[in-house]
């Protein structure tokens, strides 16, 4: 009699063949059916009460906090440009006799400069919130994972800073790819509401705003190594293929292996929020919230494609480069 294991029930072939194994499995099936209904149903309800609180949807509810996080937004992005420009007067004093023929790599360089040491910061900044001061999500009712944390608002307002940095110099200098212009569109968006919204999903700001940008870390020194291939060739030979290896591991354990549980309530709960809303300004706002982040997931799905296809393709040439030797 072979097992077979369904919805977390064990059958054997004997008595699934006469038929009672099958009824168990479709009383079993019907019954977590009506459970996920009722739990649905329980959060649907919770949700819409959301929506008869006096504040105001997508406003910050205190005025000297709206304040305050605005007042972080202009500062991130006035830091991030006056550091980058820092950098590029830096690198261009130090290599002047090479500037005129490579201006345009010394700015480049100051940007991915400037990238890794945001992302450093929002890494490190997130990864202590998220495994030291989060509580489990379990035990966090939905309605407080959409509307609570208001002191975890400051990771949305560092973000749109950032991106707001970040946009218009990956336009207009950096000659970014579309996807990447997307992402910046697409966090300025979500980190706005995040930020400002009365129901901002701050429970997860502290991974989606933080954690993930960890990854970034080392795929700034990657960039690097890419743009400046002699120096890093010349002083750094094992640099580059050691860093590889970093970032697919984090990218692939943090934007794909943890983004994907942690994304689907957020999508989960944004949906209910958008269901339940009895305005257009509402509907309008979550799903612009939602498409955003539905678009941004794909997109971390996209890239972990094109990682895993890259590293299949090293895999490949080395095999065949040690058959042939």
């Amino acid at each position: 009699k072979k097992p077979l294991r369904l919805f977390g029930a064990t059958y054997y072939s004997s008595s699934w063949s006469s038929g009672g194994a099958r009824d168990d499995l479709i009383r079993h099936s019907t019954f977590k059916i009506k459970a996920s209904s009722m739990i649905a149903a329980a959060d649907i309800e919770l949700v819409a009460s959301l929506h008869t609180r006096p504040d105001i949807p997508f406003l910050a509810e205190d005025g000297e906090r709206q304040t305050s996080l605005i007042f972080t937004v202009f500062v991130m992005a006035a830091l991030c440009g006056t550091f980058q420009n820092v950098v590029f007067n830096v690198i261009k004093t130090v290599y002047y006799s090479h500037y005129r023929e490579n201006r345009k790599m010394f700015l480049k360089t100051a940007y991915q400069i400037t990238n890794m040491t945001v992302n450093l910061g929002l890494g490190a900044y997130g990864i202590y919130h998220f495994f030291f001061s989060l509580p489990v999500m379990d035990a966090v009712p939905i309605t407080e994972r959409i509307s609570g944390f208001p002191e975890f608002a400051i990771f949305g307002a560092i973000q749109v800073g950032y991106n707001a940095w970040a946009l218009p110099i990956g336009y207009y200098f950096m000659d970014e790819p579309m996807s990447m212009l997307g992402h910046h569109i697409a966090v300025l968006c979500v980190g706005s509401i995040s930020c400002f919204g009365s129901f901002g999903f701050r429970y997860h700001a502290p991974f989606f705003f933080g954690v993930i940008e960890i990854s970034s870390v080392p795929l700034s020194i990657m960039n690097f190594c890419k743009n400046n291939q002699e120096l890093a060739d010349g002083r750094f030979p094992k640099l580059f293929p050691k860093i590889r290896v970093v970032f697919v591991v984090t990218f692939l354990t943090v934007r794909v292996l943890m983004w994907t549980p942690l994304i689907k309530d957020v999508l989960y709960s944004s949906a209910l929020l958008g269901w339940t809303c009895d305005t257009n300004a509402c509907r309008i706002g979550v799903g612009s919230f939602w498409c955003s982040v539905m678009f941004l997931t794909l997109l971390q799905f996209y890239w972990a494609f094109l990682i895993i296809k890259a590293v299949a393709q090293i895999s490949i040439k080395t095999t065949s480069k040690n058959k042939t030797e």
